[in-house]
């Protein structure tokens, strides 16, 4: 069932800082800590089901986990669709390093990784192949962002280095031993600098959807993505525009935002089933003095 999003997407750092309880209380995910309306739906004739929506906000800890969930879906339904037909890899790229102040990462990383991805397109598109991508950005320990891709693209002069051989860096000479089997391409890395970006990728062939659903769930469910504050305007996961969407669910459904709205579904339900127990006490101090059972 899909949810509106009539809340802010946009981060409240200081509502948090006020609002926020510790990790270890589950009741942290039981609740919308935007205050998301409620919704009901029908099960099937006068059986209906109530939930709370969604405010689709990362920091909040019960609706970011559920974004997360379904940006994996996605994700993984789209490369397991794209995939069939075409070569998948993963691509990594990051800021500069030590010579990057933060403002500047913050300030520009949308230009640089922008830049990168039209020259991505239109190198691949030359080439009569597909153009797809799906990608998670997340911030490093020393707190610029780096971005996570799953995509069609593969440059035309790559080497296959196995772990442990040396990967060389043509723009700065250096050298160092492949943390896992890579691939090497020159053209890659300079597009990355060219375009405002660090040097230091890493690109690989993804073998399977099952090795996608791994690679996207080890950064799109990590505890720093629900906690990380980025300003306004970021987009933790992004896809191309031919990136499949999950398909819609149809059900009849009605938002609960006043009183009128509860009386309304007291009248249409002899049953409502709750999924928690937060809810199910809404529903109990909402309509609780009517005929309704309420579960």
């Amino acid at each position: 069932m899909s949810f509106l999003d009539l809340l802010s997407t946009s981060q409240t750092k200081k509502a948090y800082a006020r609002r926020r309880k510790p990790k270890n209380d589950p009741k942290i995910y039981d609740l919308c800590q935007n205050g998301a309306p409620y919704f009901a739906y029908q099960i099937e004739g006068k059986k209906w089901g109530v939930v709370q929506g969604c405010c689709n906000d990362w920091n909040c800890p019960r609706c970011g986990q559920q974004r997360a969930k379904e940006e994996y879906g996605r994700i993984v339904q789209g490369a397991r669709e794209i995939g069939a037909n075409n070569s998948l890899y993963m691509l990594t790229i990051t800021c500069l390093g030590a010579e990057m102040s933060l403002e500047d990462a913050e300030a520009n990383y949308l230009v640089w990784t922008n830049r990168l991805l039209s020259r991505l397109r239109v190198s691949t598109i030359r080439r009569d192949k597909v153009w797809a991508y799906a990608s998670v950005t997340e911030r490093q320990s020393r707190k610029h962002p780096h971005s996570h891709y799953i995509t069609t693209y593969c440059p035309t002069d790559t080497i296959f280095i196995a772990k442990g051989q040396p990967k060389t860096y043509c723009t700065s000479g250096e050298v160092f031993p492949a943390k896992h089997d890579t691939l090497q391409s020159f053209s890659l890395e300079r597009a990355c600098v060219e375009c405002g970006l660090g040097r230091q990728y890493d690109i690989s062939g993804l073998g399977s959807v099952e090795g996608a659903s791994r690679y996207v769930a080890k950064y799109l469910f990590k505890a720093s993505v629900f906690d990380t504050v980025w300003p306004k305007g970021w987009r933790r996961v992004r896809y191309s525009q031919n990136w499949p969407k999950l398909p819609e669910k149809e059900t009849e459904s009605m938002i609960l935002l006043t009183a009128l709205d509860w009386l309304a579904l007291a009248k249409k339900a002899v049953r409502i089933i709750t999924k928690e127990e937060v809810v199910r006490q809404k529903c109990q101090w909402a309509i609780g003095n009517s005929d309704v059972i309420i579960q």
